[in-house]
């Protein structure tokens, strides 16, 4: 006995079997820190719902401007208001970018509640540098009030030990000008006796 496949029923398998398409949504920025002559700035953002949540895979294109630093890792990744913080991270997520300017697509599925957010990180130490939370207007609103100046901390200490060494380098020229002082001092005293 043969079986015959009416065709438009293998149409219709083959519809509901593609992922749901991305539409260009409006998006909010929400807390952001950079360092000087650094930035990140989001041309598009496209996504299964307009919502930003749960399930919705979404798509960032932009443009980066990389100042401080010789390159960064550029990311999309999303701060969990709910669970462990642990995540998978999709090859799509990030991109090593150069000092400079250039465009930038990162893709991601939203796999938990939290908030998305581009974010410069070092390569080498892997801490972030840099970078902006957004999402839709609500969910903005709800983090208004989140400090991000933690991504600023890296460059505040480098500040803080260049400006220490450079302290501790007038210390060092004043100890050896107090030596020279003592020497000369001494060569008088024993030129007296």
């Amino acid at each position: 006995m043969k079986f015959s496949i009416p065709l438009s029923l293998l149409v219709i398998c083959t519809a509901t079997a593609a992922p749901p398409a991305q539409e260009s949504i409006s998006t909010v920025l929400g807390p952001k820190a950079y360092r000087i002559g650094d930035a990140i700035e989001i041309t598009e953002v496209t996504a299964t719902s307009p919502h930003l949540e749960q399930g919705d895979s979404v798509t960032v294109s932009g443009k980066f401007y990389l100042k401080s630093q010789e390159s960064a890792n550029l990311c999309l990744f999303l701060t969990q208001t709910e669970g462990d913080g642990r995540g998978n991270t999709q090859p799509t997520q990030k991109t090593l970018v150069k000092k400079g300017n250039g465009e930038f697509t990162l893709k991601t599925t939203i796999r938990n509640r939290g908030h998305l957010h581009l974010t410069y990180y070092d390569p080498a130490t892997g801490k972030p540098f840099g970078g902006t939370y957004f999402g839709t207007a609500e969910q903005m609103k709800s983090i208004a009030n989140w400090d991000v100046s933690y991504y600023l901390a890296a460059e505040k200490g480098k500040r803080s030990s260049r400006h220490e060494l450079k302290e501790l380098e007038q210390l060092r020229q004043k100890v050896r000008a107090i030596e020279r002082r003592l020497e000369n001092i001494e060569k008088a005293v024993s030129e007296q006796n």
